[in-house]
């Protein structure tokens, strides 16, 4: 890929002198699902696929920016910014270089080309890597200061205001703070996060793609975000220090959980449930406990299904068939 950007470059900008290039990969959650926007507990690791971005500085106000995937060049004023449409690639690059530009951190213009090998989509945070790798790109050529949990929480922003997708902080973090070969378990309230090894020794963590393609915006996401809030107005009635759905036990579910309606019982069900399953996973995948992994595993695959309603018959086909696999 680092030979790729560099001929893309210099077809798209005559040459490449002076051309950095920064990689920001792709993530898959291993589990804790929809639980990162509820203050909770996610379990991800980073894949060896992401986003490359090919950077060089100008000496004028002018942003140019090639995407090879899509064959489309953005090119305007750094001081004259119109904020893309939304769903279209430019929002969250454009997005990372005003938020940064409103910082005083980006004062001049540039030259990018970006591409990558993740499958757009497919539930890598291909989003997550490109604004990440756009982040990294510009600190490297703007020599900024910004720790990585500042990286994380600046693209997460760029997520909420200029996409129009109120994600958590899971993709986002996990693109800048993963590791090789380690899952990543992290606290989306404290931010406090440890990385766990996944060397299982003859075992291989696989990712098998639906060939589904999901997009935030335009799915039920933000839906279930207003039923999870919804949830915590409920509980929060019976006690004022909730905050999340984070902060609901098991005892507080059982006890007012029969107030709420169905889809929202079902909803809050699953997260709940689902914090105590990552807290478990993590637990026994440090202990080599590949056993009770993989059946955390599976019961947070039916909770998402009949609980949350976010599977579809290709993955629980997919599911199916690695359950009746023999060294599954």
């Amino acid at each position: 890929m680092l030979e790729h950007i560099r001929s893309q470059f210099m077809a798209t900008f005559g040459d490449d002198s002076d051309l950095q290039v920064i990689m920001a990969p792709g993530r898959v959650n291993l589990i804790g699902e929809y639980t990162d926007f509820n203050e909770g507990f996610v379990f991800p690791m980073t894949v060896d696929r992401g986003v490359y971005v090919g950077i060089r500085a100008r000496d004028d106000q002018r942003v140019r920016v090639k995407s090879i995937r899509f064959g489309e060049l953005i090119d305007y004023r750094l001081d004259d910014f119109e904020k893309p449409e939304l769903g279209h690639w430019s929002c969250y690059v454009l997005g990372v270089i005003e938020e940064l530009r409103l910082l005083d951190l980006v004062s001049h213009g540039f030259d990018a080309v970006i591409d990558g090998n993740l499958n757009l989509g497919a539930g890598l945070s291909s989003s997550a890597a490109l604004e990440t790798a756009t982040t990294l790109a510009l600190q490297s050529l703007f020599d900024f200061e910004m720790s990585r949990v500042d990286v994380a929480t600046l693209c997460q922003r760029v997520e909420h205001r200029y996409a129009n997708v109120m994600c958590g902080i899971m993709d986002q973090f996990a693109s800048g703070l993963g590791r090789s070969n380690h899952a990543l378990l992290l606290d989306c309230r404290t931010l406090s996060h440890v990385n766990i090894s996944t060397n299982l020794d003859k075992y291989r963590i696989a990712i098998i793609s639906s060939e589904v393609k999901r997009e935030l915006a335009s799915s039920a996401y933000n839906d279930r975000r207003l039923q999870c809030e919804e949830g915590v107005a409920l509980f929060r009635q019976f006690d004022p220090t909730i905050a999340s759905l984070r902060d609901v036990t098991r005892d507080l579910f059982d006890a007012y959980g029969d107030q709420l309606s169905e889809i929202v019982f079902q909803r809050c069900r699953h997260v709940i449930t689902e914090n105590a399953r990552v807290l478990d996973a993590s637990t026994a995948l440090a202990a080599g406990d590949l056993t009770e992994f993989g059946r955390l595993m599976t019961a947070s695959h039916s909770s998402l299904r009949d609980d949350f309603e976010v599977s579809c018959d290709e993955l629980d086909c997919l599911v199916d068939i690695a359950s009746g696999t023999e060294g599954v």
